[in-house]
């Protein structure tokens, strides 16, 4: 998923929080490194030297879409998720010290054995599939499926929040050493615990941002931008008017596709083979990486061996909860 998204506070959950404080592996506040030393070294490592030209572009399919360079790197899908579920079980346990039922999210096996990853190679260039547009549009496959009785998360109360996320956030007004009904709240409050349990620490996530990068700034190719042009073009002549594919997925409304959504949607897969749109986005945005990652090699690859070892103990305690 690396469509470029506007940062927001996200409220509080029970329960589902620990996709924004633990799958991240960087915690819900900062570390002792400084943000501002991290965003200059980050700027030199991801500059690129020069925008790509590639001058043979492979014929890809968009349903065809090949691995990118990147995804050697990248953390599973399942990786995640398992990390998730072992810091959501010590959260369970550190929350009812204090009285809280804390509700961990249920993961489905299929998750956690899930070898997909953050390149979203099936949905990266938007829709893909031809038969999924005829049936729904550009909403993802049982998006419109009713949510189970009791699905929705309650929010946390303000002293609640405190004792899960402890002094990591500031507006909360947890300072360290505070304390809930006499109990000291852990440092970096429930959420801080779980890492420390795990052995999480602040990650670089180098493989993610050269992810994310590559998407950005191979919308500034030439290259691509002819595509892109050449897409547009072939959809206002079947009736929709859309610069870029990406455009359509901020019009999805309600829970299923109304027939001009999946008209446009199914002319969107036509037109993107037709002008090659996926074989010079992919030969551009692979030119991008390899780049990148011949630059930040040494730390994607220590990055992966911690990350490896940080599965292998989340496995573990899985293990034992079972």
């Amino acid at each position: 998923m690396t469509r470029m998204l506007k940062a927001v506070r996200p409220t509080v959950l029970r329960g589902v929080a620990v996709g924004a404080c633990l799958i991240s592996l960087a915690g819900c506040g900062t570390s002792g490194d400084g943000e501002g030393a991290a965003g200059s070294s980050d700027e030199a490592a991801l500059a690129l030297s020069a925008q790509p030209t590639v001058n043979h572009v492979p014929k890809v399919g968009i349903q065809e879409m090949p691995a990118f360079p990147i995804e050697k790197y990248l953390p599973a899908v399942g990786e995640d998720a398992r990390i998730a579920a072992a810091s959501g079980e010590f959260i369970r346990v550190c929350m009812a010290r204090f009285g809280y039922a804390y509700k961990v999210p249920e993961i489905s096996q299929s998750t956690l054995e899930s070898k997909e990853n953050g390149a979203n190679r099936v949905r990266r260039y938007g829709v893909s599939s031809a038969t999924n547009a005829k049936i729904n549009g550009y909403h993802l496959p049982g998006a419109g499926a009713p949510a189970a009785p009791g699905a929705e998360a309650q929010p946390m109360s303000e002293t609640e929040n405190k004792v899960f996320i402890g002094d990591q956030d500031p507006v909360n007004g947890a300072k360290p050493g505070a304390k809930v009904d006499g109990k000291v709240i852990p440092a970096g409050g429930c959420s801080g615990e779980a890492q420390r349990k795990l052995g999480i620490k602040q990650r670089q996530r180098m493989a993610e941002k050269i992810n994310n990068v590559s998407f950005a700034r191979s919308q500034e190719n030439p290259q691509v931008k002819k595509a892109l042009k050449a897409w547009s073009e072939c959809m206002a002549r079947s009736g929709h008017s859309y610069r870029t594919p990406l455009e359509p997925l901020d019009d999805i409304q309600g829970q299923s596709a109304k027939p001009t959504e999946i008209s446009a949607a199914s002319a969107d897969v036509v037109c993107k083979d037709s002008v090659n749109l996926a074989g010079t986005w992919f030969a551009i945005e692979s030119s991008i990486q390899e780049e990148l990652i011949s630059r930040n090699e040494e730390v994607l690859v220590a990055d992966a061996k911690m990350f490896d070892s940080l599965v292998r103990r989340a496995s573990a305690k899985i293990a034992q909860a079972g």
